[in-house]
């Protein structure tokens, strides 16, 4: 039997595709030092980003190695729709997991949840179920 077959998902979360903006604050900056950055997809877990060559060195300028013990910090601000006319930004303490190189000058960073201000989680679920749904 082949094993591939026979493995699990591994992934707890549903992650969706995603076309929405996150704004990223590195631990100690002032609010107005943000970073605009494409989410690539949303779950309840987490977010991946995508961006290009020179926003990465903004997030983690002279960063070694990504190890999980001794996560990179971020502040991370983000608008979901909750009815058509109307957004409610999420704001979140978050980790980076990963990041990949997908080209020359593309890449994307993993990010996981460490927690969510006031409803956050109740939201990302809400927008999860209805994009589930639309497609």
């Amino acid at each position: 039997m082949n094993d591939s077959s026979t493995k699990k998902n591994l992934r707890y979360y549903t992650r969706i595709p995603a076309q929405l903006e996150a704004t990223v604050f590195k631990e100690g900056t002032k609010a107005d030092n943000g970073i605009t950055i494409a989410i690539a997809n949303l779950s309840r877990a987490g977010l991946m980003l995508s961006c290009d060559n020179t926003t990465l060195d903004q997030i983690l300028p002279n960063t070694p190695a990504i190890i999980p013990r001794q996560p990179v910090q971020l502040a991370v601000e983000f608008a979901i729709p909750v009815v058509a006319t109307q957004s409610v930004i999420i704001k979140s303490k978050c980790n980076i997991i990963y990041t990949r190189r997908i080209s020359r000058d593309s890449f994307q960073v993993g990010i996981e949840f460490e927690s969510v201000e006031h409803n956050g989680y109740n939201y990302i679920d809400q927008y999860i179920d209805n994009q589930q749904q639309a497609s």
